[in-house]
């Protein structure tokens, strides 16, 4: 009975191990919004300033709302405790969808359309948010995780600057 009571005892300790990360993780929700209007869509980025924690991201729903993911390949819904610096992206499609044909235009029309757009030298999406907001490090946001659920809000200014050197 005794050798029963030990191997059940060893099981559900090596069960225990391998049930979830290495690491405490503590929740990080908040809404992101841009002179008042939530920021649907946004990026929120968060970089620790200390070498305990890693990296974790979010990205904000049609409130502006978010909910932060620790970035390891195992890691889940929150962030690691201690400091980070903010980052945060919001880009606008590159293309308008509502201007685009559904393939009634001759060919040669679509061949020059083709090459206006390449003369443009637009390609990829066009960030809505001042560009400082978008590197940790120019920011100015931060962001202390601690023990149990974190609520951070960020109200962003579109005529920010940012950090100068």
């Amino acid at each position: 009975m005794k050798a029963l009571s030990l191997f059940a005892l060893l099981i559900t300790s090596v069960t225990a191990v391998g049930c979830g990360p290495p690491y405490t993780l503590h929740s990080v929700t908040g809404k992101v919004t841009l002179d008042g209007a939530p920021l649907v869509g946004a990026t929120i980025t968060l970089k620790p300033i200390g070498a305990d924690a890693k990296p974790a991201a979010g990205t904000c729903d049609k409130n502006g709302e978010y909910v932060v993911v620790d970035m390891r390949p195992e890691g889940a819904a929150g962030a690691a405790a201690g400091e980070y610096k903010v980052g945060i992206l919001w880009y606008k499609p590159s293309v308008d969808t509502s201007q685009m044909t559904s393939g009634g235009g001759s060919a040669e029309a679509e061949k020059a359309d083709d090459s206006k757009a390449a003369r443009s030298g637009t390609t990829g999406p066009k960030s809505e948010l001042p560009t400082a907001y978008q590197n940790p490090d120019t920011s100015e946001l931060t962001l202390t995780v601690k023990p149990g659920s974190n609520k951070n809000d960020f109200a962003l200014d579109s005529k920010f600057k940012g950090k100068t050197n």
